[in-house]
């Protein structure tokens, strides 16, 4: 059976940074923790330290979005691990999903 490695989000006021896996175990209660956290001004996701995807890693990101959306946040992610670079591709919505340019 494989270990599943719980995530976790460190936050300061302008960064999220997500540890661990997000996947359809995962996904779920970190939306309902990031529902209670302000989002203003500008936000980055930070990636670097996801470890496991799927495609609810894609629907998360996108509720993130439409959420810092009504927020009037903007809301980019960063360091995107090779496996959900991937996915993204894969699925087509690279373009729809904001990315911190350096």
């Amino acid at each position: 059976m494989a270990q599943i490695n719980k995530s976790q989000i460190d936050k300061t006021n302008s960064l999220w940074e997500v540890d661990g896996d997000i996947t359809i175990n995962h996904a779920p209660a970190l939306l309902i923790e990031t529902k209670q956290l302000p989002m203003a001004g500008a936000l980055v996701v930070d990636l670097s330290k996801v470890t496991h995807v799927d495609t609810a890693t894609i629907s998360l990101m996108f509720e993130w979005l439409r959420h810092a959306k009504a927020k009037k946040c903007d809301l980019r992610f960063a360091n995107f691990p090779k496996n959900l670079l991937s996915l993204i591709a894969l699925y087509g919505v690279t373009d729809l999903i904001p990315q911190v340019t350096h």
